[in-house]
């Protein structure tokens, strides 16, 4: 079956970005989101979340499997890269009005404040859109990688400033695309890249077949 005009296509996706963001490397500063220790002073990323041109910090963090471990905000995973440094996500005001007004907020929003572990990204820059597609928050890492149905498909909504998670038809397509990048192209991979290793197993492989069928990931 062909695909219709607009759908997201594997041939849109790529695993190098279009062109370089700019501020890689420069440490993390410190503010209250990063007080903990492994976050003071953490590299700047390559990646650009937002798509806005500035590369921004990816903390990785594990998820509290119980209550004697600590618990870390979405907003404590990712600082968004700016040309004076760096600054939180989430237009707050925007997502108040909406709760004010009782209306629902758009499906699969990441809330800045909300618990989550954040594990190494993978990202998937479209031809379509300045912001890529992403795997990265889990509330799986790092004690069962291996459940891949924990690893949702983000992009970038601009109008609330956060991550969303996309459409069904998006994730087939960037998951599918990851897949083929890392497991029939070795030469893509990355010794330990946890991931790539969780994209590559028979769980992802069975987590899109679910999906396939309409079976709602947990």
């Amino acid at each position: 079956m062909s695909a219709r005009a607009g759908e997201l296509q594997e041939s849109d996706l790529s695993l190098k970005p279009p062109a370089a963001c700019k501020g890689a490397g420069r440490p993390a500063p410190k503010m209250k989101e990063t007080v903990h220790a492994e976050t003071v002073g953490a590299a700047a990323t390559t990646t650009d979340l937002n798509g806005d041109g500035w590369c921004d910090w990816i903390m990785t963090l594990a998820y509290p499997m119980n209550t004697g471990l600590p618990g870390y905000g979405a907003n404590e995973a990712i600082l968004l890269g700016t040309d004076k440094g760096a600054r939180t996500f989430g237009n707050i005001e925007k997502m108040r009005q909406h709760w004010t007004q009782q209306l629902p907020l758009p499906e699969g929003l990441v809330m800045p404040a909300g618990v989550t572990g954040m594990a190494p990204v993978l990202v998937a820059y479209s031809s379509k859109s300045k912001a890529p597609y992403f795997i990265g928050f889990s509330n799986a890492y790092p004690d069962f990688m291996a459940d891949a149905d924990s690893d949702a498909v983000y992009q970038w909504n601009a109008e609330f400033d956060t991550p969303q998670t996309v459409s069904t038809a998006d994730y087939l397509t960037v998951t599918k695309f990851l897949r083929k990048q890392y497991c029939e192209h070795p030469e893509n991979r990355h010794d330990h890249h946890p991931r790539e290793a969780v994209v590559c197993s028979p769980q992802m492989a069975d987590a899109i077949k679910r999906a396939e069928l309409g079976v709602s990931r947990p």
